[in-house]
């Protein structure tokens, strides 16, 4: 038969008093940093959700802008599959710029105030939705 002893009462005071001292010092956490990590992982499941269909008909795709530029305009333009899913899409793209414009007021970002060509429309290459430019 084995024997358990309750554990002194100082110990249980000093992890306790440990656990105390852990949660009260400051974290580390960067804002900026954590920002920019949340919207790069939404403009990766973006750019995932728009190549995830393969494409087949170019008809039955289109190009919407992405982003924001510190000096207004959008980062770029991706092509995306015109079904009954558009609308939620478009609104998340939306909702993107609208998080990128707000972080570069935020943060101050600069950027290089060049303006992304425009695309003309979209093409099928090899199962992938490809930008045609002029």
């Amino acid at each position: 038969m084995k024997i358990v002893y309750p554990q002194p009462l100082w110990r249980n005071l000093f992890v306790l008093a440990l656990g105390l001292v852990l949660s009260a010092c400051p974290q580390e956490n960067d804002p900026q940093e954590e920002q920019a990590r949340y919207l790069a992982a939404v403009l990766s499941g973006l750019l995932e959700q728009a190549s995830a269909i393969t494409c087949q008909d170019a008809a039955q795709w289109s190009f919407a802008p992405y982003g924001s530029k510190a000096c207004g305009g959008p980062q770029g333009f991706l092509a995306y599959p015109v079904n009954d899913q558009t609308a939620q899409f478009l609104e998340d793209l939306e909702a993107y710029r609208l998080s990128e414009a707000q972080y570069n007021e935020d943060f101050g970002i600069a950027s290089d105030c060049s303006a992304p060509a425009t695309p003309i429309g979209v093409d099928c290459i090899q199962g992938s939705a490809v930008l045609i430019y002029p």
